[in-house]
């Protein structure tokens, strides 16, 4: 398995910019391939492998003997570089520890094999940045494979790892996720041990199958001694209850933002909601308020950046901001570090969002929430804020791409589980999701649904249906 899956990081992945870490004259056009990887340990995986392959004769193999996983580049890996694709960190030394979540994997078999990209500072809905170039769909690479999670995601749509971890403070894992057709977990804040301990940031599993979603989550999730606000653990089960006679909630989100939604999308939610009904399930239409706007936003931004990530923003401030992304130069614009003030005009926003989905979904008995991820997958790979590259939905021109996705909401109510579960793919061959959510801290719940969807809906990565590597629009 690892030789295969390197033979198709060789084919489809494109050079990896391991040994040069300088900035890249024109970043959107570098590489016409996936681009999904900073660095890789292939020497080391190998004789890991080897090992493995020992284990599984004696009988002492561990739950993820031999199994690949790519590491998305908030982790530590020791001999790789967190520079979180930023030009201020990029000779930053190597790792000598690992965290947590790396550590149990490896404790449990598992075999890190490469680093996986994401946009600069992870805050980008779109991966790419002036070190690593355009990380692109195996589906359709004319389009975007997510963020910040957008390299673990790619990586394994394209068949070049068999697990990856993600991180999630914004939609980070749920969009890549919905793009690459893959399952991703959003856990509640520190079910999953963050060293970064900033409410809106989890660290999350993605895979491309759900019975291996459940097996990741296990391993990695659960109380640290390192990290003081860990949560207890909580075992999901490898099977769950039917769905007859449980209470699920749709909402459409037709008007959370000013060009609706896509056609496909829609198409992809009413097939979610057949296969519900199909399953014995009550489905009820539920209308939001949720809306997205540029005040909402800015408290959003002011809220996360009010944790640890607002050091680093301050460092940056005074240097020449040409040297950045698009995409963080608006961070820099919108971001007024208003301190106690932004945190406050947060919490405030989650108590509104709170009492509203509490209201008109959790109080009224049902057992899950679903939504669309996107409000249209159809993304171009090198978007930023720049006019000719901006998302359009319907004829319209979103202001900003994270406009287009219906998941920050759900990192500033950071006690609720949610599952991105791939459900169709466009017209234009770009994998759909959708956001099932769970109660507060009720995991089981979500995975339960979701759980019901992958036995009901057409799985990717079977039947016929896996990425061509296509570029067309």
């Amino acid at each position: 398995m690892l030789e295969a899956q390197i033979a198709r990081v060789e084919k489809y992945n494109g050079q990896i910019k391991t040994d040069t870490r300088d900035l890249l004259d024109n970043p959107l056009t570098w590489n016409g391939k996936v681009n999904a990887i900073t660095a890789e340990r292939f020497a080391a995986a190998r004789s890991e492998a080897r090992a493995a392959e020992e284990r599984y004769k004696n009988g002492t193999n561990r739950p993820l003997e031999g199994i690949t996983v790519g590491v998305k580049c908030d982790l530590r890996v020791p001999g790789w570089r967190n520079d979180n694709a930023t030009i201020v960190m990029k000779d930053v030394p190597p790792a000598t520890e690992k965290d947590t979540v790396v550590q149990r994997l490896i404790d449990a078999g598992a075999i890190p094999v490469f680093q996986t990209t994401a946009p600069e500072l992870f805050i980008s809905s779109m991966t790419w940045s002036n070190l690593y170039g355009v990380t692109r769909n195996p589906w359709n690479e004319k389009y975007g494979a997510g963020g910040s999670s957008g390299g673990s995601g790619a990586a394994l749509a394209a068949g070049f790892c068999t697990i990856a971890t993600g991180s999630d403070m914004g939609g980070s894992i749920r969009i890549p996720s919905a793009m690459n057709g893959v399952y991703g977990f959003k856990p509640p804040f520190s079910r999953i041990p963050c060293d970064d301990e900033m409410p809106y940031v989890v660290y999350g599993p993605m895979t491309r199958t759900f019975d291996d979603l459940v097996l990741m989550q296990n391993i990695i999730s659960g109380p640290s001694p390192e990290v003081f606000t860990s949560l207890p653990k909580v075992e999901m089960p490898a099977k769950y209850d039917s769905l007859k006679g449980a209470k699920i909630a749709v909402m459409y989100l037709d008007k959370y933002n000013e060009a609706s939604i896509d056609d496909d999308v829609r198409t992809s939610m009413d097939g979610v909601v057949s296969a519900l009904r199909s399953l014995g399930a009550q489905v009820d239409i539920v209308e939001s308020s949720w809306r997205v706007n540029d005040e909402n936003l800015k408290v959003y931004i002011n809220g996360l950046i009010g944790g640890s990530m607002a050091l680093t923003l301050d460092s940056m401030r005074d240097m020449d901001q040409e040297q950045f992304t698009p995409y963080l130069r608006d961070i820099f614009k919108v971001a007024d570090n208003t301190g106690n003030a932004g945190k406050a005009a947060a919490t405030m926003l989650a108590a509104e969002l709170n009492s509203d989905v509490q209201q008109r979904v959790f109080t009224k008995g049902y057992t899950a929430l679903i939504m669309p991820t996107m409000m249209t997958p159809h993304v171009l790979a090198d978007v930023d804020s720049s006019d000719d590259t901006r998302v359009v939905l319907n004829g319209r021109k979103v202001p900003s791409s994270i406009m287009n996705c219906a998941t920050m909401y759900w990192n500033v109510l950071y006690t609720y589980p949610v599952v991105d579960v791939p459900v169709a793919v466009s017209s234009r061959n770009v994998p759909m999701g959708v956001q099932v959510v769970g109660n507060t801290y009720d995991d089981v719940a979500a995975f339960r649904v979701a759980s019901a969807l992958s036995k009901t809906l057409k799985q990717n990565f079977s039947e016929g249906r896996f990425p061509d590597f296509r570029m067309e629009k």
